[in-house]
């Protein structure tokens, strides 16, 4: 067989362990190097979904990664890329099923990861923000840094439920969902408003489309606050003017 005959046969091998092919069919090897690749996968999660591993403890989140990773094929080569489904296979995977909230605090994870992981790109600073003319605001669109992510559970106080596993008060799982901001550096709950504007500005809505969109879900919506955490958090990349 030719080289890429041979690789294809090698991940053949790899995903399915009764695949046999000519020349190629190394048992014990084979056994050796699918463990070790499964155990990269899953000490990949544990180190993505932190706070996932923290309230099921390890041997629970063990069991339920070496799970997902056996039906869920690698699709990148980069371990870093791995994970981007594992909150959706939380929400299906029964013993999970007490934790209704565990698959949006995966959510959480996955969103700080990619915070983390987010290139550095220019913001906007304060002279350049100040150097925009007030009439146009109102038209402007808003695009945001790469690293700032929006999360909400609609049904789970997930913020509180982070803050009590770090040691602050007991989460009141009945009080509803919650919306966080999540930057490089921090993250923040924010009310359903707050995510309604910052939510239409991502979709490439203007200030005041995205204004119009919260007030509709909150008229007491407190969008000047929200615009300050984009300019003193740096969140902003580029402010386009006349939209459209």
């Amino acid at each position: 067989m030719n080289y890429a005959q041979g690789i294809a046969a090698f991940a053949s091998l790899l995903l399915d362990p009764q695949a046999a092919e000519d020349g190629l069919h190394f048992p014990a090897r084979m056994r050796h190097y699918r463990a070790n690749c499964r155990l990269n996968r899953i000490a990949a999660l544990q180190g993505v979904f932190s706070n996932v591993a923290q309230l099921v403890g390890e041997d629970f989140f063990t069991a339920m990664a070496r799970e997902y990773v056996d039906v869920t094929p690698a699709n990148s080569a980069d371990l870093h890329a791995m994970g981007d489904d594992f909150a959706d296979f939380i929400g299906q995977f029964a013993p999970a099923a007490d934790l209704p909230y565990l698959a949006d605090v995966a959510r959480v994870d996955w969103a700080r990861w990619r915070a983390y992981l987010a290139p550095d790109e220019a913001t906007l600073g304060l002279l350049e923000l100040a150097q925009l003319a007030a009439a146009d605001f109102a038209s402007m669109q808003l695009r945001f840094h790469p690293s700032l992510q929006l999360v909400q559970s609609p049904h789970w106080p997930i913020a509180d439920i982070l803050a009590m596993h770090a040691g602050g008060t007991v989460a009141q799982l009945a009080s509803g969902g919650q919306q966080i901001l999540i930057s490089r550096s921090q993250w923040q709950v924010i009310s359903l408003g707050q995510w309604t504007f910052l939510q239409s500005l991502s979709a490439g809505h203007c200030v005041g489309e995205a204004l119009d969109h919260a007030l509709q879900i909150d008229e007491a919506c407190d969008i000047q606050s929200t615009l300050n955490i984009l300019f003193t958090q740096q969140l902003l990349r580029q402010a386009v003017v006349g939209y459209p």
